[in-house]
């Protein structure tokens, strides 16, 4: 099973999305799966979810709606034991448990220096939400404390990934997103302290200086505090032009390892994955390339490119992943929002001339990243995408072979325009 909480409810059995009903119903799940593995007594149900004042009906209501969850979720997942009920959960069955055990592992790899590892997990973590948790369920009571939490959480990682990402040089791109990020956070220092620390290393020492002023004006008028010695110590370094706060982190790197899933063994696709990695030696000879790899549900489209992906990372060249959302209610272009996210440029409008400005701005986005840095491309789950992703993948792949890109392409044999993007392939893989 497949519980996901980071965003809606919502809970998939394989490839099939479950209906959990109404309301009232859905929020018996939530709950459930907030105490996974707990039991909850009837009463301590009804409480979380009606309060001081049930209906008389509450007790029918709570059994009526177990008994229909019961019917859509594998047998024996809602246990009855003693007038209490409890889920059954599994490791990394729920996404918030998938995401805290990333976050750890990106956490401990900053710690230790492996920026790039960091940043891989990070953003495997941060890949899972989908907007704000329990976002249907955020009037219910039982959920305020543990959706404030996550929020928090979520906050966190962002700032953990902004850190990998400094340490690895990529000051200049992350100035817009910092901007963003403070302007709906003004009173966390730590971004503040990002933002100026990347103005500064792209050479914008007076407007690192002015951040801090800016910092100063809002913590003293929301808060009446000054900021804390950190945000101090560094506006002191940058007005000393202090070495300390230069990027060292390249000497000091751990070396790479591979990612999570590519450490496992990886068998039977040696073939198929020499062929995908040529495409790496392509890339760094800045000889962009176009790969589709189509299969069948479970055939370890994924798992290759996650397998590509490590090799990637052994050779320096930046991971951007993307994937389509089979769920519904995903915006246009949400594989490319994934992937690219705040550098993403904005469509003005549905029209054809504006599409067409959207694709070229994107493409110069994609080509001025593989200039910095080369870069693996991944787009996940095609299948799932809106037809504009492929249309405007197609246009990428038009301009590829002048860039620094490798591009990775999964889907099923469904996925839209799939004969139309094969022409525009190098070559294409069938699993």
């Amino acid at each position: 099973m497949d519980y996901r909480i980071l965003g809606p409810l919502e809970a998939f059995d394989r490839e099939r999305q479950l209906p959990l009903g109404g309301a009232r119903q859905r929020a018996v799940l939530a709950l459930l799966l907030l105490h996974g593995n707990e039991t909850l007594t009837r009463d301590v149900i009804i409480d979380e979810l009606w309060g001081e004042n049930p209906p008389p009906t509450a007790a029918k209501v709570l059994q009526n709606c177990v008994s229909a969850l019961r019917k859509e979720l594998p047998p024996d997942t809602i246990r009855t034991i003693a007038g209490a009920y409890g889920l059954a959960l599994e490791a990394d069955e729920l996404d918030r448990d998938r995401f805290e055990r990333l976050l750890a592992e990106g956490r401990a790899a900053l710690e230790s220096g492996d920026h790039a590892e960091a940043l891989d997990q990070l953003r495997r973590a941060l890949g899972l939400w989908r907007g704000a948790p329990l976002s249907d369920l955020s009037y219910e009571r039982f959920a305020q404390d543990e959706i404030k939490r996550l929020e928090e959480l979520q906050i966190g990682a962002l700032e953990d990934r902004i850190e990998a990402e400094l340490e690895l040089g990529r000051h200049d791109e992350l100035v817009p997103e910092l901007e963003g990020l403070v302007t709906r956070h003004p009173l966390r220092e730590r971004l503040r302290a990002q933002l100026m620390l990347a103005l500064y290393r792209a050479g914008r020492q007076a407007e690192a200086l002015e951040a801090y002023r800016a910092a100063r004006r809002a913590l003293l008028a929301e808060l009446g505090i000054e900021p804390g010695r950190a945000l101090r110590e560094l506006e002191h370094a940058i007005l000393e032009q202090d070495p300390a706060i230069e990027i060292a982190a390249r000497q000091r790197q751990a070396p790479l390892r591979p990612g999570r899933a590519a450490a496992q063994t990886f068998e039977g696709r040696d073939d198929e994955l020499a062929l995908l990695e040529a495409g790496l030696d392509d890339v760094l000879a800045d000889r962009g390339r176009l790969f589709v790899v189509v299969g069948d549900a479970a055939t370890g489209k994924t798992r290759l490119a996650d397998e590509l992906a490590s090799r990637a990372k052994q050779r320096d060249i930046r991971i951007l992943w993307g994937r389509g959302w089979a769920g519904g209610g995903a915006p246009l272009y949400w594989p490319w929002t994934q992937a690219l996210r705040d550098a993403l440029p904005s469509p003005d409008s549905d029209e054809p001339e504006a599409q067409f400005r959207f694709f070229t701005a994107t493409t110069e986005t994609l080509r001025a990243l593989a200039a910095a840095q080369p870069l693996l491309l991944v787009l996940d789950d095609l299948h799932a995408a809106d037809e504009g992703s492929i249309l405007l993948l197609e246009f990428v792949a038009t301009e590829l072979p002048e860039m620094a890109a490798v591009v990775v392409a999964l889907g099923r044999p469904e996925t839209p325009r799939l004969e139309e993007l094969e022409r525009h392939a190098t070559r294409t893989v069938r699993l």
